[in-house]
């Protein structure tokens, strides 16, 4: 291919089919629903902030059969995380550690909020918390606040790692990296409001299992290779991608020779090699002594499987990566590198300048 241009593997083309619609039938009143709700509570600008990541098409792809108040819960947890993540991306460890430890703290007790000045901490303590109790049923709710305080503490150490990830003398190992990314991917707090939607009522013991646990890791090992993939480009312009799965080949002793077409090759057969544990897990569940049991279970393998797809879906037409250039790269899976000035917050910031300029002298005239 020419300089600048790659071949992205074709996920979707080996995944297995999602188990209920394609998408919900109640997206579009959960889409207009929560707009409605970002502009009245977050603000104009961020709002354009948050439509461009289209959370609640993610919401209805990974939940084909939920409902609207489903949706809604889901797209409170996604919220939540994605707040954090606004609020530690681009500051230091030991700042993001506090804000972290503040986040999970609302979470535990929204009154921890009260008083702070920072509009989005005021949004959880005196909305989001209490909407996402009355949607998460108390059986599963221990385990919705376990998973968040796990988040929480990966989200931390992402911060630490990008500081250490500054030193050009840093490296990682491809398999250090993907059990760290499965908790940092933040899915596992959506795995349970999923299962609450479903009413899996799935004991410890069960969720532990050997097979169980490594069906439910797999799927996450499928969720952030597909993340990370795709948002290479938009990662390559912010920070140099420094904490993806491609630039960790990279560093990797094992991989480190092979070029970035090799890379993204090899990334996509790690999603390859977790789809396939995913598979031999899933046909290999053992029963629990209980059909009502092994039903649920084996219904959670196939929410998991509603994730991974439905995350693919929208990883490959969400405007938050802008991975493809136009409709035609996006059914060939073609990567242009080559326009990246073009998406570079410098070049916005240019475009955004000459604007301004040219409105004003219109107005001038």
């Amino acid at each position: 291919m020419p300089l600048g241009i790659y071949q992205l593997p074709d996920l979707l083309s080996i995944c297995p089919k999602k188990t209920g619609h394609i998408v919900s039938p109640s997206f579009e009143e959960t889409k207009h629903s929560y707009e409605q709700w970002v502009r009245d509570n977050i603000g104009y600008f961020a709002a354009i902030k948050f439509a461009k990541i289209q959370m609640p098409l993610l919401a209805a792809l990974i939940c084909p059969k939920g409902g609207f108040r489903d949706l809604r819960a889901i797209l409170d947890c996604m919220s939540m995380q994605y707040i954090l993540e606004e609020l530690t991306d681009r500051c230091s460890s030991e700042a993001a550690k506090s804000q972290c430890d503040l986040w999970i703290e609302i979470l535990k007790n929204p009154e921890a909020g009260e008083g702070h000045r920072h509009p989005f901490i005021k949004l959880i303590a005196k909305q989001m918390v209490t909407r996402m109790k009355d949607a998460v049923d108390p059986y599963h709710w221990p385990q919705f606040i376990q998973s968040c305080d796990e988040y929480a503490k990966n989200t931390a150490q992402e911060a630490l790692d990008r500081e250490t990830l500054k030193d050009a003398s840093a490296t990682r190992r491809v398999a250090a990296y993907m059990i760290m990314r499965r908790e940092s991917i933040g899915v596992r707090p959506s795995l349970v409001v999923m299962r609450s939607i479903r009413k899996l009522y799935l004991p410890e013991h069960v969720l532990k299992h050997h097979v169980v646990a490594e069906m439910e890791n797999t799927a996450l090992d499928m969720v952030y290779i597909t993340n990370d993939i795709y948002s290479f480009k938009k990662e390559l312009n912010e920070d140099g991608a420094l904490n993806n799965i491609i630039n960790i080949i990279q560093k990797d002793p094992k991989t480190q020779h092979l070029d970035l077409q090799a890379r993204i090759i090899h990334a996509g057969e790690l999603f390859q090699g977790a789809l396939d544990r995913f598979k031999a897990c899933r046909d290999s569940l053992p029963s629990f002594g209980n059909d009502e049991t092994d039903k649920q279970v084996a219904a959670y393998a196939d929410g998991l499987v509603d994730w991974v797809v439905g995350n693919v879906e929208w990883s490959v037409v969400t405007p938050r990566y802008r991975v493809f250039a136009n409709d035609a790269d996006r059914r060939n899976n073609i990567l242009r590198l080559d326009d990246r000035w073009f998406m570079s917050w410098k070049f916005q910031l240019l475009l955004l300048i000459s604007i301004v300029i040219a409105c004003i002298s219109l107005a001038t005239l």
